[in-house]
């Protein structure tokens, strides 16, 4: 029997047998506030960007109008909307948090021995899928914020999104229908006002479905830190 307060000492270049197959369970953190954070953050930038847009888009329609009846003497600027050149780098950082954020969401949810249905990281590869990307992210979403947020919110957020998109398609092909296809010139002019709507139209329910994912992140998000 040792004394009290002995200690063994190993001697040099002895190491503890480790037990065959045994590695250490390393268990991901909770999901850091900071990602959440800048997930909302940065969504909100995106949504705010589509307001933006909005209010650029008249101006827009008027250098659009010039360009289309004197393409040879107009700006090669005429009918560019600002707000373009902001929102794609935006949209891109958001998209990268967003995904960030999902991601560990899944991971930590997993370290506890949770299943997680849905398509495997589609939080990463969903959005580029053509017509598959109008289910994926929301499947992806639905599948790590099981038991956390409800299906209200998720499909505020989904529906909201899609429709915001679909008024931003119909702005665009406003051109076309100000323009004579068989002569190439500009025939009906009015056509393009209706874009100045239809980019509120979809400025507004983007505003809409970033209300709806902030609330997602945040709900997911404390409750993830309860059970960390």
């Amino acid at each position: 029997m040792a004394p009290p307060g002995y200690a063994p000492v190993a001697p040099p270049g002895y190491a503890p047998m480790a037990t065959p197959g045994y590695a250490p369970i390393s268990v991901p953190s909770a999901v850091p506030n900071s990602v959440a954070l800048w997930a909302i953050i940065l969504t909100g930038a995106y949504a705010a960007m589509g307001v933006l847009t909005a209010l650029l888009t008249p101006a827009s329609v008027e250098g659009m109008k010039t360009a289309l009846a004197d393409p040879n003497n107009s700006s090669p600027f005429a009918g560019q909307n600002p707000a373009t050149l902001i929102s794609t780098p935006v949209g891109i950082a958001s998209y990268v948090l967003l995904a960030l954020w999902m991601w560990r969401i899944r991971a930590a949810r997993k370290a506890r021995g949770e299943t997680i249905g849905g398509p495997p990281a589609v939080e990463w590869w969903g959005w580029f899928v053509p017509i598959a990307s109008v289910v994926l992210p929301f499947l992806g979403m639905r599948a790590i914020t099981k038991g956390r947020a409800s299906m209200g919110l998720l499909a505020g957020w989904w529906s909201a999104y899609l429709v915001s998109g679909a008024f931003g398609l119909v702005s665009g092909f406003a051109s076309f229908r100000a323009i004579d296809l068989s002569t190439g010139k500009l025939a009906h002019p009015e056509a393009l006002d209706s874009m100045a709507g239809f980019a509120w139209a979809s400025g507004i329910t983007l505003v809409v479905s970033w209300i709806f994912l902030a609330m997602i992140i945040r709900i997911t998000t404390r409750r993830e830190a309860e059970l960390s």
